[in-house]
Order: structure tokens, then sequence, then C-alpha cells
């Protein structure tokens, strides 16, 4: 009783916002996005719906929320692996890794953020911008190794997005059962071998 009088006092000051994230991602894991709500949200923290309301102004303002920290961390992991050691192909090698045990580690947070549009009416401009951030790594590390020619010419944007959709299909494939995998470290060491070709063909050649 006294850690729950001391978890609802702690929500006037300022951490319901932060309670019905936490309580959102188990709900979403289990039941999937499209099934959630936010009342079930409340429910789980001990408030009424028109207190989540007061942060959140409906479903999609909650999932929105969700996804923009999910990118945050997203772009703080693909940051720390475009600054491993190695050539441009292995810091490409690094990041797709990253992205793939993101998915893992936030299987939630990861179907939030690519599921149905949430800024479909630029009503989330910080969201945006945060998958922005996260992509922009990918486009930076392949015009770095452009720009020293370890990678081939042409549209950097164009080569960043055919790396992207190889990582989200494979670790959406492995998180929906499509592709097994023993472990998620096994995940990550078969994405390097299937991706490997794709990065070869990178390479530019002398």
């Amino acid at each position: 009783m006294a850690q729950v009088a001391a978890r609802k006092r702690a929500y006037h000051h300022g951490d319901l916002a932060r309670a019905l994230i936490d309580a959102a991602l188990p709900r979403i894991e289990k039941s999937g996005v499209e099934a959630f709500t936010l009342r079930e949200a409340a429910r789980a923290v001990g408030v009424t719906h028109a207190a989540a309301y007061r942060h959140y102004a409906d479903k999609r303002s909650l999932l929105a929320a969700i996804a923009e920290e999910g990118f945050r961390a997203l772009a703080a992991d693909l940051r720390e692996a475009a600054q491993s050691d190695g050539d441009a192909l292995e810091k490409l090698a690094s990041i797709g890794r990253a992205y793939v045990r993101y998915a893992f580690r936030e299987p939630a947070r990861f179907r939030v953020m690519f599921g149905p549009r949430l800024n479909y009416d630029r009503r989330f401009p910080a969201l945006e911008a945060e998958a922005q951030r996260a992509f922009r790594i990918l486009l930076d590390a392949i015009e770095s190794g452009q720009r020293d020619k370890t990678l081939i010419e042409g549209v950097s944007r164009d080569l960043a997005n055919s790396l992207w959709t190889t990582a989200h299909g494979f670790a959406s494939l492995v998180l929906h059962r499509k592709i097994i995998v023993r472990s998620a470290a096994r995940a990550e060491a078969y994405f390097v071998e299937i991706v490997a070709p794709a990065l070869a063909g990178l390479k530019r050649r002398k």
C-alpha cells in the first residue's frame, strides 16, 4: 500500500506521462498496437482515463511519444556503431547490427515506431525530427565512404534507403518469427552474413 501511495504521489509531480508509457509497452507487446488503448494504460497505473488525457490527447499522442523516444534511443545506438573502428563497409555492417539489436531489445517500441504512420497530419514534428536524425546517421556514413572513395558513387539517399530497408526487413521477419534464430546474438551475426553481398556491391573498385 505504501508503494502504491508513493507512486500516486509521484504522478502528481509530473511522472504520470512516463508511467503511462511504461505501462503501454508491455501491453502493446502482448496484444499489438491496434488493440491497445489509452484507457488500458490508465487502468494499469491506477488513474482515471481523464487524468491520462491531460497528458496525452488521445492514443496516437501516447504512441507518438513512445516512437519519439524510440527513435532517439535508436539514433544513439546507430551513432555509437558509426563511430566503431573499421572502414566504411565495416561501419555500415556495425550500423545494421545495431539496428537489429535494437529491434530485439525493444520489440514493442519498434512496432510502434514502424507501424502505421503517426505523423500523417504533422501533429508530431518532434517525432519526425527524431526519425530523420536516426536515418541521417546511416546517410552520413555512406556519404563519408563516398568522399574517401571507399564506396561507389551514386545517390547517397538511395543507397541509405536500400540498406535501411534490408535491416528493417530482416529485423521484422525475425520478430514475426518468419526467420527463426536462436538468440539476438545469432540474429545479428546472421544479418551480417546475408547483407555481406549487398555491402560488397557498395565497395568501389580500383
